[in-house]
């Protein structure tokens, strides 16, 4: 039997056709990759006739931070699609059969995010070149078991938070780990990362098979359908929790949005992330309610990311080039994000002209990027000296035209803003690795 709720999820979702500004970042993916060949893929012999099983081990730990990060993309298109997804505002009020919704957003959700899956076999093309296409293979296959394994488990525990959220057991350790959000939110906060997590560990069993593979045993195939296994238990349980909590999520997030609405309206509310760098200035206030409210996971991101990437510049300054220019680009991400969530029509309607208003997203893309540069920077001049002060300058100065081509192309392209940020972004982070490291 067909599922109705496939046409009714694209019809709400706007999916028209073929999401063709997915390929994108696909195609920007091959212009960046001769500029981060010799970066990401150092270990790679010149002389093809090396023997595989001297690189094998550097080999599997670079497909595996591959496969890692197209889990992480996953997941987080998991929460969006599922939790904060658009089909709540059109059929909370209307009687549903959750468990055909969730499967027909499971399969958009899969289908949306194959791009993922191509731009990492793009980047990955190196492997092939020098290791041959068996190997090119099997590390794709890695890639595609952490691609399904993160959609299958993203979605598993996405739903399971909602039975976290109101279950007694678990209440002291979400108040302990909640800081200043609403009790109700705390498992919701730390569900990608539970299931990032789970998907990470099988990946990491994944890479060790590839490995041993690699390595001649040829049982280690069986290690890497680890991540695909995991992802399909995971999805076994989806339909019976999507009975279960699917529509109970709604009601979590409603305490969640009344709690936030409460405070925002108290009269000795805390004010917003940077607030005190509005005063007098309307259209960065309301830039920075916008990114604080509705891009939150960009500015606690921004210090999460500095701090690892510090901890990492300490020994090596060439890790704050590589994975600080990433950090960068990704955070400066949120002027186009902010762009997504307002109409194109509140600018004009409040009155406000648009210079003003790409202006506000580039300050606030690069407040929330100075999370990246602030830690990494002090570490690399505390550390590496005057050196270490040209990378942390270069830096500041990455971020300064990421946030600008970021509010730039907001206004441009306004829907797709995303897709060309992310070519820009893609591009740029591949020079400045190039360049810089």
């Amino acid at each position: 039997m067909s599922n109705p709720y496939i046409r009714i999820h694209r019809t709400i979702a706007g999916h028209r056709g073929w999401p063709w500004q997915r390929l994108i970042p696909v195609g920007a993916a091959v212009a960046a990759l001769p500029m981060i060949r010799d970066t990401w893929f150092s270990y790679l012999p010149q002389d093809p006739a090396v023997p595989l099983e001297v690189y094998a081990s550097a080999l599997s730990v670079s497909v595996a931070r591959i496969a890692s990060l197209v889990a992480a993309v996953v997941i987080l298109a998991t929460y969006s699609a599922l939790v904060r997804g658009p089909d709540r505002a059109v059929l909370d009020v209307h009687p549903i059969r959750a468990r055909l919704l969730v499967t027909a957003i499971g399969r958009m959700t899969l289908r949306s995010q194959l791009y993922v899956v191509a731009l990492a076999g793009v980047m990955m093309v190196p492997i092939g070149q020098t290791a041959g296409l068996p190997v090119y293979a099997a590390s794709l296959l890695l890639v595609i078991g952490a691609f399904l394994g993160a959609l299958g488990v993203g979605f598993a525990v996405h739903l399971g938070s909602v039975w976290a959220a109101y279950s007694p057991r678990l209440a002291a350790v979400l108040d302990a780990l909640r800081g200043d959000n609403p009790p109700m939110q705390a498992a919701l906060i730390y569900a990608p990362g539970v299931a990032l997590l789970a998907v990470g560990l099988g990946v990491e069993f994944g890479s060790m098979g590839l490995q041993a593979w690699l390595e001649g045993a040829s049982l280690g195939l069986a290690w890497m359908a680890i991540p695909p296994a995991l992802g399909a238990l995971a999805w076994a349980v989806v339909g019976s929790l999507a009975s279960r909590f699917y529509v109970q999520a709604s009601l979590l997030l409603a305490e969640v949005d009344g709690a936030w609405a409460s405070a925002s309206q108290a009269e000795h509310a805390e004010p917003v992330y940077l607030q005190h760098l509005a005063k007098d200035r309307p259209e960065l206030l309301r830039a920075l309610r916008n990114g604080w409210r509705s891009q939150r996971l960009f500015a606690t991101g921004g210090w999460a990311l500095g701090a690892l990437v510090a901890l990492g510049a300490w020994s090596d300054p060439s890790n704050a080039v590589f994975w600080g220019a990433g950090a960068i680009v990704w955070v400066t991400a949120v002027g186009p994000r902010m762009a997504a969530v307002d109409p194109p029509w509140l600018s004009e309607a409040l009155g406000v002209q648009r210079t003003a208003v790409v202006g506000a997203r580039v300050a606030v893309s690069l407040a929330y990027g100075m999370g990246v540069v602030a830690p990494v920077g002090g570490v690399l001049v505390f550390r590496h000296g005057a050196a270490g002060l040209i990378v942390g300058a270069a830096l500041a100065g990455l971020a300064v035209v990421t946030a600008c081509c970021g509010a730039w192309i907001s206004e441009a392209w306004r829907r797709h803003a995303q897709w060309g940020y992310s070519a820009i972004a893609l591009v740029a982070w591949a020079g400045f690795v190039r360049m810089v490291g």
